[in-house]
């Protein structure tokens, strides 16, 4: 999945076709683990007691709860046959799964009590992910954003959305448009008197007379009416007042559901299958294929063989949010901290970024940390044990997903490469001319393996590959500079470092290699508490928090752009802001 700050969209990325031209921290305690892991059974909890999976297994189809109206996203076809970007994703997922689909027509007043009941299983269509979303509802990985954004005439002179202030401004009544322009203008103490138009085209018809200055609206729906309605000499002016992931809507607690569409989801990406549907509905030259959300394949998708059939339809949750626990005044037990110093007394890049965002987090919700003792070797066992309410540093696996959830994506570890300064040497590719020796830690025999198969790719003749082992960061960098090798290729976390140490010896080429995502994992069905983590890391990245630790702590590569879902500042009670 390749992620997305949407709080620093530029206009110029959602311009229609039709348009003119080391970090403070607390002392924590310590808590000793207890690898005895609780004996979760399946418990009732009104008025979720077993999956939709059930259901959907039992009848052999998936029921899709989606308006009918909202093309491109779905609507009827001249044949009666519903169409869209988000129907041929309701598509794909059964085929995937082996069933029939059958979609239904719903509305705003309709959907949640047809999911509630079960007459639908899944609710989609342009359904926007929120950080505080009814409580009945959860929500899949992002499948697309939407942005709200304000059309003008060509020959205006705004420009911008900031230029608005003292406007006659245009919105459709009970829109999203009309909220997402409200609580901007509030946020940035703008003031503009508000046109409320009944109908898209009344508003359009009134920005044409000239009797607005802009209309404020969905930038898909301006698109249908403007490029597919004729319109002509109009412009979309510079900025977004909301961006709106969608995602695919169920029941909150049928963890088996949300287990089985997010990893679909990925399998749609991974086979290729999702690229058409955005090439059919959202071609490149009316969206860059730079804006297209793809949900990140995690590593072993392929190791996760489960059918339909196979996941579990009874509710498991645990007896108590840890939400819950934290409003009673008890501290976040942390697993995955604790890191030792290296042979040299350094603290590790991952140790340093870890113990910053969740000390971070932490100060925010007013809440103290305690530290699992001897946790960071294994901070998904202790985190399923019950012996942690999160655990840093995982990588999203899907042998392990019915033990924890992984609650937020927050950076890449991986492997780097090291070659002597001033070289030229950017890749792999450069190894066509001259020396094929590749120099690796003694004790990462993997590396070499993976770097060997990444040589073969780049077209290196395999025979003439070879590989020098060190076990000392100083006679590597030597054999680097002096040229005994031609690059050193490990572990980021080691490379970086020794990088900068030796910044007028050696280099770093600019590619991370076998990327592999670092999550925050959550007790598993926890959602209240997974909604929470994820908000406040979206927070601190919409702060500028997230980039400043990113900098200061971390520094491999860039960092990951996250999608900010729109909604309030605090959440379960408490703050999300700095």
């Amino acid at each position: 999945m390749r992620f997305l700050r949407l709080c620093a969209l530029s206009a110029a990325a959602a311009l229609l076709m039709w348009m003119a031209p080391a970090v403070a921290q607390d002392v924590p305690t310590r808590v000793p683990p207890t690898l005895v892991p609780p004996a979760p059974t399946p418990t009732p909890y009104p008025p979720i007691t077993r999956s939709a999976l059930a259901r959907i297994r039992e009848r052999g189809s998936l029921i899709v709860g989606i308006p009918f109206n909202r093309k491109p996203f779905s609507g009827i076809n001249a044949l009666g046959i519903v169409e869209g970007f988000e129907a041929d994703i309701a598509r794909a997922i059964a085929e995937d799964w082996g069933v029939s689909l059958e979609l239904r027509h719903v509305t705003r007043h309709t959907a949640d009590a047809m999911l509630r009941s079960g007459a639908i299983d899944l609710l989609m269509g342009q359904q926007i992910i929120r950080r505080d979303p009814p409580e009945h509802l959860d929500f899949s990985h992002p499948i697309f954003v939407g942005l709200q954004v304000a059309l003008a005439m060509a020959d205006s002179p705004l420009q911008s959305i900031i230029e608005l202030g003292g406007q006659s401004v245009g919105v459709i009544i009970g829109s999203r448009g009309e909220e997402a322009f409200l609580e901007w203008s509030a946020a940035n103490g703008l003031q503009a008197e508000v046109q409320r138009y009944a109908m898209l085209d009344d508003a359009l018809a009134a920005l044409g007379a000239r009797q607005i200055a802009a209309l404020v609206d969905d930038r898909w729906a301006l698109d249908q009416r403007v490029r597919l309605g004729g319109i002509h000499g109009v412009k979309l002016l510079q900025g977004v007042f909301r961006s709106e992931p969608y995602g695919i809507a169920m029941l909150r607690y049928d963890d088996s559901l949300r287990t089985l569409v997010n990893r679909t989801l990925q399998r749609l990406v991974a086979t290729g299958r999702l690229t058409p549907i955005y090439d059919l509905w959202f071609p490149e030259g009316l969206m860059p294929r730079s804006e297209r959300v793809l949900p990140l394949v995690w590593p072993d998708l392929d190791a996760d063989p489960r059918l339909l059939q196979d996941f579990p339809v009874d509710i498991v949750r645990p007896e108590r949010s840890v939400v819950e626990r934290l409003r009673a005044g008890d501290p976040l037990r942390v697993a995955g901290l604790g890191i030792p110093p290296d042979a040299n007394g350094q603290v590790s890049l991952l140790e340093r970024f870890n113990s910053a965002l969740i000390f971070e987090m932490a100060r925010r919700w007013n809440v103290r940390v305690a530290l699992v003792q001897n946790s960071y070797s294994n901070p998904e066992d202790v985190l399923a044990s019950g012996n942690a309410d999160l655990a840093v540093g995982l990588t999203p696996r899907w042998s392990p997903i019915d033990r924890v959830d992984y609650a937020a994506i927050y950076a890449q570890r991986g492997y780097r490469m090291l070659v002597r300064v001033r070289s030229g040497m950017q890749g792999f590719g450069d190894l066509r001319i001259g020396s094929r020796v590749i120099g690796t830690y003694a004790d990462e025999p993997e590396a070499f393996e993976i770097a060997r198969r990444l040589a073969i790719s780049a077209g290196i003749n395999a025979q003439t590959i070879r590989n020098v082992r060190f076990d000392d960061d100083r006679k590597a960098v030597a054999a680097v500079f002096e040229n005994n090798v031609r690059l050193f290729f490990g572990d980021a976390l080691r490379v970086v470092p020794l990088a900068q140490a030796n910044a007028d010896r050696v280099a770093l080429t600019p590619r991370l290699y076998d990327p592999r995502p670092l999550a925050l994992g959550v007790p598993r069905n926890d959602v209240p508490f997974r909604m929470l983590v994820e908000a406040t890391l979206q927070e601190m990245a919409r702060d500028g928090t997230y980039e400043r630790l990113w900098r200061e702590q971390w520094n491999i590569g860039e960092p990951l752009p996250q999608i900010i879902y729109p909604g309030g500042s605090e959440l379960f009670g408490f703050r999300l802001t700095g």
